[in-house]
């Protein structure tokens, strides 16, 4: 994250506590602390069992690079050393934030007091050093300083619950020089999700990762080949600011836990060099995840009690003597082991993420030069050998994959251990050379993609692009880890051959290193540049993604008034693009005969603010309809305009309050001519009768000028159409409803209620028990040839054969059924009926207009 470091504090909540109202939870075994019972990650790391070997040391100096600590805390005053204050602005190691206190209660709480809670050390000498400030930010550099503070004041144990995916050569230095000194140093691995971060990520710094109860690792702890171990890092109960208590989460909680058991180590080994520390921890960590090292988990769970009962091993990793049990060597990490007469090879594979360089520099206590031989196995690649002897550094090329390592000892040497630190270095990509503008890798195309690296330190790639028109040109740059922070430079070479630069895009952030960039662009080279924010060489790669989009042509243009409106056939797809909010397209259409006219929209660039107006060629001051809802109505997939329109010429205006350049709006008009007022009967088979009984009055169709024939008529609408045609033949019918009988759903407001009233009141229709009249129910032809014949008086009787293979003689509706059919008012399908089938709007009107001679 820039060049800042950050507390390794995971972005979970937080459970802060006081010591009224934290429930007391006391110790089963281990330690008499009152909250040592909500501290379950003791018992997972096997803390409490190693407590009967060791729980304290005092004869070391631990110290705690964070924002300070609470020494009035009552857990924490009597382990503590006085601090110091590297910030600034900050005038004490007082904590003032609250993130060390967490840290340092994990690490060493005064145990078995009686009181709080217990660290993995109980007794201590714990040394704050406050380089984070009050927000829990610093500067790289104050981290090394304080490592180097630290150094000065005789610290053998130095931890860090920090993270920063930058790196430092400050702090590299500094790490270096801990090494020597004898120092254990311990870091968070981060919480970004991501690779291991700073300074957990050297080979020399344990990286601790975070594990939750089922020891799954947290979804935020950083892993990859740089990873070492794992700690409980959810919900960790410690010391909190104020002489409180808390659970706090992330890989700040449990890096302290691997610090306190280094320091029980130490406590029983005095003598043990760093390495022998770390291996130590290494090689008794409960196995997590894939057998052995692997990238989520490391070498596994921190367990404290083997850790300070076992003795170091010199070679850990065997058997490793062929090539089908090789171990893991990460890269950036060190491993140790054994070479001598009766164990002449060891076997490892490193999994290279890039195509690059690895480096192993060996540390040998052989007298002989080159006491073992390293044959490296790369895919498509001749196995390479090389010899190596104490302080010789060996760099091989090796390609993405898995690179297998054989190292063997030579004939005639002694026994001999062996310490490897490997270190990877990314090739050059391959747009290289182009670190200057004159060197630029031309771009070509309007969808771009290329990948790039930062191999070395200071590398920047440069890119031109030639722009032919006028246009918006996006470009993102996507780091592969967040170890990378690219900066993205774009400029525009004028005719002097000067450049003039865009400000930099650099707004990326810790959980999104990206940089995107928009802009209008006109005709012209175009120069950009990608570089680290730091500077720095990394192990990853960017994705350069550029598009390249055209001002849209609008065909149509210049069409800004009705006296330049372009001609819109019908079913013919116009486009164009309202560029800015003052723009209007017009366009023209002629209705030769009355239609109905449907404006669609199939698409709109933009989700709001387009407005249509349709005008009638004889007024252009008020328009026939309209709307600001296009845009909407367009994605719904609705009609934007439908009406009937005479004979003439109309005109469309169409304009936007969010101006669109870059894609085309899509207009279609569609013209149905009307028949007797209706646009879906002109090929219908009842179209005749439809136009008759409509320009009677005795049905009517629907706002949007359909009929819809084929759809069901329920028994509002058929009652309704009945009392209209018994009217219509001058036949005496009620002109309201007078019946005293009332149905629960057929309310006087009902659109309905006198034509099913009256209806009712002269037998031709009935009601359904619990005084139900189902207005909205569709009839069924039986039920439609039934109300028919009541409403004619036809005499009914039951016959003794039957004209439908589906109407037996005996059903309810079968007389009404044969009399309509006798007088050929009504037909079936051939032989069928379908008597419960529904009827439609097309067979009622046919049968109304047959049975009233209309």
């Amino acid at each position: 994250m820039r060049k800042w470091i950050q507390t390794a504090f995971a972005l979970v909540a937080a459970i802060s506590m006081t010591l009224a109202d934290a429930g007391p939870s006391f110790a089963a075994s281990g330690s008499n602390d009152h909250y040592y019972g909500n501290q379950q990650h003791l018992p997972q790391i096997k803390a409490d069992k190693a407590w009967k070997t060791v729980n304290s040391n005092t004869a070391i100096t631990i110290a705690v690079l964070d924002t300070g600590a609470d020494y009035n805390h009552p857990d924490l005053k009597e382990n503590l050393l006085p601090g110091i204050n590297l910030v600034p602005t900050a005038r004490s190691a007082q904590d003032d934030n609250g993130h060390g206190t967490e840290v340092i209660g994990v690490l060493a709480a005064r145990g078995n007091n009686g009181i709080g809670v217990s660290g993995v050390l109980w007794n201590a000498k714990v040394l704050p050093i406050k380089v984070l400030d009050s927000r829990a930010v610093a500067d790289l550099d104050l981290v090394a300083k304080g490592i180097n503070t630290a150094l000065d004041r005789g610290a053998k144990v130095i931890l860090m619950s920090v993270s920063s995916m930058s790196y430092s050569r400050a702090l590299t230095n500094a790490v270096n020089r801990a090494e020597a000194s004898g120092a254990v140093l311990i870091a968070a691995s981060g919480n970004e999700g991501n690779r291991v971060a700073y300074p957990g990520a050297y080979p020399t710094v344990i990286a601790v990762g975070g594990v939750k109860s089922n020891n799954e690792p947290i979804y935020e702890s950083n892993s990859g080949p740089e990873l070492n171990l794992m700690a409980p890092g959810l919900n960790v109960f410690t010391t909190r600011l104020g002489g409180t208590y808390g659970s706090f989460s992330g890989t700040s909680a449990a890096a302290p836990q691997v610090a306190g058991a280094a320091a029980l180590i130490m406590a029983r080994y005095p003598k043990l060099r760093p390495i022998d520390v770390r291996q130590l921890l290494y090689q008794t960590a409960t196995d997590l995840g894939e057998k052995g090292w692997d990238r989520r988990t490391g070498y596994g769970l921190l367990n404290v009690e083997k850790a300070v009962t076992s003795a170091v091993s010199s070679d850990f990793l065997e058997p490793n003597n062929v090539q089908s049990s090789a171990k893991a060597f990460p890269i950036e990490s060190q491993i140790r082991g054994n070479l001598g007469p009766n164990d002449t090879t060891d076997w490892y594979k490193m999994d290279v993420p890039y195509d690059g360089r690895v480096s192993l520099t060996a540390a040998v206590n052989s007298i002989v030069s080159a006491p073992m031989a390293a044959t490296f196995y790369s895919e498509n690649r001749t196995p390479a050998t090389y010899y190596i002897g104490n302080g010789d550094t060996i760099t091989v090329p090796a390609k993405a994959g898995q690179l297998d390592i054989r190292l063997v000892r030579n004939g005639g040497v002694n026994a001999f251990s062996y310490v490897l630190t490997s270190k990877f270095t990314i090739n050059p990509d391959r747009n290289e050379p182009n670190d200057t503008m004159g060197t630029a890798r031309p771009l070509v195309g309007n969808q771009i993609s290329v990948n790039g690296s930062f191999h070395s330190e200071g590398d920047q790639d440069w890119f031109s692009y030639y722009v032919r028109e006028y246009g918006r040109l996006s470009v993102t740059v996507s780091p592969d880890n967040k170890r990378m922070d690219p900066v993205l430079a774009i400029g525009r070479q004028e005719q002097g051959r000067s450049t003039t630069w865009d400000p930099l895009y650099d707004d990326g952030d810790r959980d999104d290193p990206s940089e995107r960039a928009q802009k209008e662009v006109s005709p012209g080279k175009y120069f950009l540049r990608i570089s680290e924010y730091e500077q720095n060489a990394v192990n990853g790669e960017y994705r350069l993604d550029l598009s390249f989009t055209p001002v849209k042509k609008d065909v149509n243009e210049p069409n800004d008034s009705y006296r330049q409106a372009s001609n819109l056939a019908g079913g013919t797809v116009m486009t164009g693009t309202l560029p800015t909010a003052a723009d209007s397209d017009w366009f023209q259409f002629t209705v030769s005969a009355e239609s109905y006219v449907t404006i669609r929209a199939p698409f709109i660039p933009v989700s709001s603010g387009v407005r249509i107006a349709l005008y009638s060629g004889d007024n252009f001051n008020y328009a026939l309809a309209s709307t600001n809802e296009v845009a909407e109505l367009s994605d719904q997939g609705k009609d934007i305009l439908g009406l009937r329109l005479k004979p003439g010429k109309y005109y469309i205006r169409l304009n936007s309050g969010v101006p669109f350049k870059y894609d085309a709006y899509r207009l279609t008009v569609n013209q149905q001519l009307l028949v007797g007022g209706y646009r879906d009967i002109s090929g219908h088979w009842a179209r005749a009768e439809i136009v008759r009984l409509s320009n009677r009055g005795i049905v009517k169709g629907f706002a949007d000028a359909t009929f819809k024939p084929n759809a069901a008529v329920t028994r509002a609408q058929f009652a309704t159409m009945l009392i209209q045609a018994m009217r219509a033949s001058g036949l005496p019918v009620p002109s309201a409803y007078t019946g005293k009988s009332t149905f629960r759903d057929l309310p006087k407001k009902h659109w309905a209620y006198n034509s099913m009233g009256i209806a009712y009141q002269v037998g031709i229709m009935k009601g359904y028990p619990n005084r139900q009249m189902k207005p909205d129910q569709p009839i069924t032809r039986a039920e439609m040839a039934s109300m028919i014949a009541r409403a004619h008086n036809v005499l009914l009787y039951t016959r003794s054969t039957s004209s439908y293979r589906d109407v037996p003689t005996s059903h309810w509706a079968s007389p009404a059924i044969e009399a309509l059919t006798a007088r050929n008012w009504l037909n079936g399908y051939g032989s069928m009926f379908r008597p419960q089938g529904i009827a439609t709007r097309a067979e009622v009107v046919v049968l109304i207009a047959k049975a009233y001679k209309m």
